[in-house]
């Protein structure tokens, strides 16, 4: 106890010395800096991360847009679920490009994949009210970007890891079907 005390004086009394020694220069010391020799990397979020704040910008969007009045809630769905298409396809295409089964086992653990379908679900079943051919369009266009993904892992996932993933993209297609049939416009 003694020891650490005297230390945390020592401590600060070379800091006054130092300090003392050099009262002009106060602050940090500048260093001259050449842009060409640092390796700066920009941070870039992982797709699945960045997929995600788009996902939860549109579930904004469509908050609005239902609480909103009526007469613009219909184009407003149809570009909120012409952007989400655009997140799916971006989604999908860097899962497959970057598709291992030693990944996927990571992502089944996160469970990105099923968060990420989660809240696509949750922004498309706020479109069932609203009957659009435009609407309908775009989540027939989504329904057919979740089969593509179900048949891609049907075809790469072995047939008992499959049996236990097929399922529920199944399920999940059946459920996004509902919508799309719900949007129809008569």
């Amino acid at each position: 106890m003694i020891f650490s005390r005297f230390l945390l004086v020592a401590l600060a009394a070379v800091g006054v010395v130092a300090h003392s020694a050099s009262p002009h220069k106060r602050g940090m010391v500048k260093v001259p800096l050449n842009p060409m020799n640092l390796g700066i990397r920009e941070y870039s979020a992982s797709p699945y991360q960045s997929a995600v704040a788009k996902l939860k910008d549109y579930q904004e969007q469509t908050s609005d847009a239902i609480a909103g009045p009526p007469s613009e809630r219909e184009a407003k769905l149809v570009s909120i679920t012409a952007g989400l298409l655009e997140v799916v396809k971006a989604y999908n295409s860097d899962f497959k490009s970057k598709f291992s089964l030693l990944d996927l086992s990571n992502i089944a653990k996160s469970g990105e994949m099923s968060d990420f379908g989660r809240k696509l679900y949750v922004i498309l079943r706020s479109c069932k009210g609203t009957r659009s051919e435009g609407l309908y369009n775009n989540i027939h266009e989504i329904g057919a970007e979740v089969d593509a993904m179900g048949d891609f892992m049907a075809s790469k996932l072995p047939s008992t890891l499959a049996a236990m993933v097929l399922p529920a993209f199944a399920r999940y297609s059946d459920k996004i079907d509902m919508i799309e049939m719900a949007t129809k416009a008569y």
